[in-house]
C-alpha cells in the first residue's frame, strides 16, 4: 500500500458513505410513502364500510324498524302495570307507617292536658326565678342611692 493510495481512500470513504447514505434514504422515503399510501387506501375502505353501515342503521331508524323490534321484544304495557302494582305497594306501607306513629284519638286528650299543666307550671317558675333575680341585683331603689348622689361622690374625691 502506497500512501498516496492511503490518502485517496481516507477522502474518497466519506463521499462513498454519503452515497449510499443517500440512496438509504431515497429507499426508505419511497417505501415509507408505498405504506402511507396502503394505510390511507385502507383507512379510506374503512371509512367506507363504516359509512354504509351508518347509512343502513339510519334508514332503518327512520322506518321504525329498530322501535318495532324494541317493543315487540319489551311489553310496555306489562312494566306499565307492575310500575303502578309497586306504587300502590309503596303508598300502603307508607300509609301504615304515618299511622303507626300518630297518637290515638283516647289518648290525645289526655296528652293536651298534661302539656298545658306542665306549660302553666314552667312558665310559673320562670315568672318565680325572673322576680327573685330582680331582687338580687343592686339598683338604686334597693341600695339607697338617690341619681344625684353620684355627682356629690365625685366632688367629695
Amino acid at each position: 500500500m502506497k500512501a498516496k493510495n492511503v490518502l485517496y481512500a481516507a477522502v474518497g470513504a466519506p463521499v462513498v458513505a454519503a452515497r449510499k447514505v443517500g440512496t438509504r434514504a431515497t429507499d426508505l422515503s419511497t417505501k415509507l410513502s408505498e405504506q402511507a399510501n396502503q394505510y390511507s387506501q385502507s383507512l379510506e375502505e374503512a371509512l367506507d364500510s363504516w359509512a354504509t353501515e351508518g347509512e343502513k342503521m339510519v334508514t332503518r331508524i327512520r322506518q321504525g324498524k329498530v322501535v318495532d323490534e324494541l317493543t315487540s321484544k319489551v311489553d310496555l304495557d306489562q312494566a306499565k302495570e307492575q310500575v303502578s302494582k309497586l306504587r300502590d305497594q309503596l303508598e300502603d306501607m307508607l300509609s301504615t307507617w304515618r299511622a303507626s306513629f300518630r297518637p290515638e284519638k283516647a289518648d290525645s286528650g289526655e296528652i293536651e292536658t298534661t302539656v298545658a299543666t306542665s306549660d302553666e307550671a314552667t312558665v310559673g317558675a320562670t315568672h318565680a326565678e325572673t322576680s327573685a333575680s330582680e331582687a338580687k341585683e343592686p339598683t338604686a331603689e334597693n341600695t339607697g342611692i338617690e341619681s344625684g348622689s353620684e355627682s356629690e361622690i365625685d366632688q367629695a374625691s
